[in-house]
């Protein structure tokens, strides 16, 4: 096993959410199909209200949320979000 060190990583956009956010974020944008694309990215904004603290704040402003996934993405992310980008 070879061992990956985070100076060898991509930077973290935002570290409020962590890598391993980013990293599914990175992962839904290679899913050909936009409706599987659409599917999981509001499956990963519910994933983020239960797991992150910054979340907790966001069910008042869920545009955030949706803010903040774009910015994670570099704004490269093609699916039908409620809000515009």
């Amino acid at each position: 096993m070879i061992a990956e060190y985070n100076t060898q990583r991509d930077h973290i956009i935002l570290k409020e959410y962590g890598r391993n956010i980013q990293k599914i974020i990175a992962y839904i944008r290679t899913i050909p199909d936009k409706e599987k694309r659409t599917e999981m990215a509001y499956t990963l904004l519910e994933l983020i209200k239960q797991l992150a603290p910054v979340a907790k704040e966001a069910h008042e402003n869920p545009q955030r949320m949706w803010d903040d996934l774009f910015i994670m993405a570099d704004f490269n992310l093609d699916v039908n979000n409620p809000f515009p980008i």
